[in-house]
């Protein structure tokens, strides 16, 4: 019998599932029975409906009764429990106690009321209710391992373990006999226990979107993040009526279910842990377990095709790529590179500052370039060498310089941008393109003009922005030439006012 000298208490009860709402009413019913025989007000009732008591996270009942004690409000000198299990079935029997001995350190009490002992601190109390919370421990343990063997044998039997459908497919109850019944929506319940759950075909649009996403993949080699802003862009919507992202790509690219497989336990998560992946050898696969949307070699191409963009390729396997490609079509060129499935043009560019200068090193001949990718390199050189004279200018002359960006200076409180620019023929008579910056900020532009060989630089000016009000660009010609005249320097060091000896 509890013993206390108040008759002020509190009622704790908990259920795991929502479905199990009754066994909460159960408790309270059986609480406040106990409460009037021993003669116990009932001040306040804590509940946790639908919550696993493997741990206090989500216990938003045991959590506030934790913390009406801790913070000295609790009202209350005694906490009502069913047994040791509504307490708790954590899986370290060591937190279940410390739990209650944060109650008993503030001076209050918990009673199990359902069980065969009291809990007044007796050698066999402690006994007693020790082995009761690893009895509730183990039972959780016995109860996930049964689950999971159900689970594998449902899996195998081709139905579906839990989870959203996925763009292109639907859920599908199908009855203890086999038959299929109804098509379930999002969040809907198969409606007899007894029923199963597997994959069925979505609408004819979405299949014919998955295929477009693994054509973008395998054909245009379209990256996660560009295939989902093309979707965006055509105002297509993912499974959940929003916006796509690279994730949901992803999805869609290496999921086994969109070639018909059912996989179960790819990763493990028992008894709240945290979430671990398990080995290939453990996953439980059922191939052509419901209609495919794509085939399984479509699927395992854009697998191949993953693995071999995240592979990890060294400068010397880089280069080996470009003289094989060399070899075998006695060219390389921008379309060759990206066909091979190997690194591509972008990333030759980033690796070695320019899909020419990747080309140096390897020692493939120029010529297998087109003449546009040798003039770009050549105007990357060109300013890259402008840019090293500015600066060794600006020195020489005792000049603040403080670089902005890579081809934008601020000399002497003057933004300056560089810009080199080839020579064109695209109004039948040599011409250069002059972009205009539209940042307002930038009060000069440096243009060096090409020759019309586009080997080396033939002129340089100072263009003064604000004189160009009004324009976005610039085509002079070798007939409009002479206007900017005005603005032409012999040098970058004469810019400066500097003369040779200076340098």
């Amino acid at each position: 019998m509890l013993k206390t000298l108040s008759n002020r208490a509190a009622i704790y009860v908990r259920a795991s599932t929502e479905h199990q709402n009754y066994s909460t009413d159960h408790q309270e019913a059986a609480l406040h029975d106990y409460a009037t025989a021993h003669n116990l007000q009932v001040t306040r009732i804590y509940r946790d409906r639908g919550r696993s008591g493997l741990t206090l996270d989500g216990r938003s009942g045991l959590l506030e009764l934790l913390t009406d004690i801790q913070a000295g409000r609790a009202g209350f000198d005694v906490v009502l429990v069913y047994d040791v299990s509504r307490w708790g079935r954590f899986q370290d029997v060591d937190e279940s106690a410390y739990y209650e001995y944060a109650c008993r350190r503030a001076g209050i009490t918990v009673a199990y009321c359902a069980e065969p002992f009291s809990n007044d601190g007796s050698p066999l109390a402690t006994v007693l209710k020790g082995l009761k919370r690893a009895m509730a421990a183990e039972y959780s343990r016995e109860l996930s391992s049964k689950v999971f063997s159900a689970q594998c044998r449902h899996t195998q039997a081709g139905f579906k373990q839990g989870g959203s459908a996925g763009y292109g497919l639907r859920r599908i109850a199908v009855s203890a006999t086999g038959q299929m019944k109804n098509v379930l929506g999002a969040g809907e319940r198969k409606s007899m226990p007894t029923d199963r759950v597997s994959y069925t075909l979505g609408p004819a649009h979405e299949i014919e979107i998955v295929n477009r996403i693994y054509d973008m993949y395998l054909f245009e080699r379209l990256s996660d993040t560009a295939i989902a802003r093309r979707l965006n862009q055509q105002g297509i919507e993912n499974e959940f009526g929003k916006q796509w992202s690279p994730f949901h790509v992803k999805q869609v690219l290496t999921n086994d279910k969109y070639a018909g497989t059912l996989v179960f336990n790819r990763s493990t998560q028992r008894l709240k842990s945290s979430r671990r992946p398990n080995s290939p050898s453990s996953w439980v696969k059922v191939e052509d377990a419901f209609d495919a949307v794509v085939t399984r070699e479509k699927l395992d191409q854009a697998r191949a095709e993953r693995r071999n963009r995240n592979r990890q390729w060294t400068d010397d396997e880089m280069l080996d790529e470009l003289r094989s490609i060399f070899v075998e079509y006695g060219k390389v060129t921008p379309d060759l590179i990206d066909s091979r499935g190997g690194p591509s043009v972008k990333s030759y560019a980033f690796r070695f500052n320019g899909i020419t200068s990747a080309m140096g090193l390897a020692g493939v001949s120029w010529p297998s370039l087109s003449r546009t990718a040798v003039t770009r390199y050549r105007m990357r050189c060109i300013t890259r060498d402008i840019t090293i004279e500015l600066e060794r200018c600006a020195a020489a002359a005792a000049a603040q310089v403080k670089k902005l960006s890579p081809r934008t200076y601020m000399v002497e409180g003057v933004a300056v941008r560089i810009l080199c620019t080839r020579c064109r023929f695209e109004r039948s008579h040599p011409c250069w393109k002059v972009t205009l910056t539209q940042d307002p900020s930038i009060d000069f532009l440096i243009w060096a003009r090409a020759d019309q060989s586009n080997e080396r630089i033939e002129r340089l000016y100072l263009l003064p922005v604000s004189e160009f009000p009004t324009h976005t660009y610039l085509w002079p010609s070798t007939r409009t030439l002479h206007m900017f005249e005005q603005y032409a320097h012999p040098s970058l060091a004469a810019m400066f006012g500097l003369s040779s000896n200076d340098l």
